[in-house]
């Protein structure tokens, strides 16, 4: 296989890969050299003619190499933006995001887009290197039902293929079905959103997301609130990591008040049914499992 073959795009994020090689030339270059070595019987790892040498070995060295350069690729966009690791969990966010995306032919907007709107990318990089449970979340609004489920379908397939297991499905309850635009739309002023295709309007904010929200037995008016989008792509992306997910003895409010506000929505993740269920509770409801996981950005 040459090195032109791993620009390919596929789902797992390779698709970035020739936009890489103009980045970085000089590995890039090593990797073609190297594979044309091996073609000679070079003394490349697992070179053919190379003694006791097997394919295999090259192989191995090779997907490596082709691993760094996607890490590095993936990070460049976040290289001003605090340490290694907080570049590692901003990239794979992003690359997480642009897969799923992908399923129903939604392009993510790069890095820079979010920047350019207005978004505090370095102070989130910030906030998301002093708290190890903050998520970084690229969320789709205006998506509409629909659409998330057919994310979800499609995210059951691709797991199942992967991992094994159940498949998510995503339940509505009537009220939160009749009023999903309230919930789907992208939030206020406040917080920049890039132009996608349609409807759609792009967030970058970071989530708590622990096990259970941090913040329980207070009722709705003790926000701010995730909004619907954003815990769903959370758990899609758990999900698809083979994590365990959110909610799964708990609740957790979500921004939007439903009925002219008498009602918010809750979102719970039904371990039993293998079902992310959103539904609604008055707003002054104060369970001792139902919280708020109040996003930052």
């Amino acid at each position: 296989m040459g090195l032109e073959m791993l620009g390919a795009p596929e789902d797992d994020g390779r698709d970035g890969l020739r936009l890489a090689r103009a980045l970085f030339p000089a590995m890039a270059a090593e990797l073609d050299a190297a594979y044309a070595a091996t073609a000679g019987g070079a003394d490349v790892p697992g070179a053919a003619g190379q003694a006791g040498g097997e394919q295999g070995d090259f192989d191995a060295w090779l997907d490596a190499r082709a691993a760094q350069l996607r890490t590095e690729f993936a990070e460049a966009p976040f290289a001003e933006f605090g340490d290694a690791e907080v570049r590692e969990r901003l990239a794979e966010a992003h690359a997480a995001a642009r897969r799923i995306a992908g399923w129903v032919g939604l392009p993510l907007p790069e890095p820079e887009a979010f920047a350019a709107v207005g978004a505090d990318v370095a102070g989130l990089a910030a906030a998301l290197g002093g708290d190890p449970t903050l998520a970084p979340v690229f969320a789709p609004h205006g998506l509409g039902a629909e659409g998330w489920r057919r994310l979800f379908a499609r995210g059951s397939e691709l797991r199942g293929a992967e991992h094994g297991g159940r498949a998510l499905r995503l339940a509505l309850a009537g009220e939160v079905e009749q009023e999903f635009a309230l919930l789907d739309a992208a939030p206020g002023a406040g917080t920049p959103a890039v132009r996608g295709e349609g409807p759609v309007r792009w967030t970058l904010r970071l989530v708590p997301a622990g096990l259970a929200p941090p913040v329980l037995g207070l009722g709705y008016a003790h926000g701010p609130h995730a909004s619907l989008p954003e815990m769903l792509m959370l758990q899609l992306e758990r999900y698809l990591a083979d994590r365990p997910l959110l909610d799964a003895r708990s609740f957790t409010w979500l921004a939007g008040p439903l009925a002219d506000g008498r009602l918010a929505a809750r979102h719970v993740y039904d371990a039993a049914e293998s079902t992310v269920r959103i539904s609604s509770r008055e707003p002054g409801n104060q369970g001792p499992h139902l919280g708020s996981r109040p996003p930052i950005g």
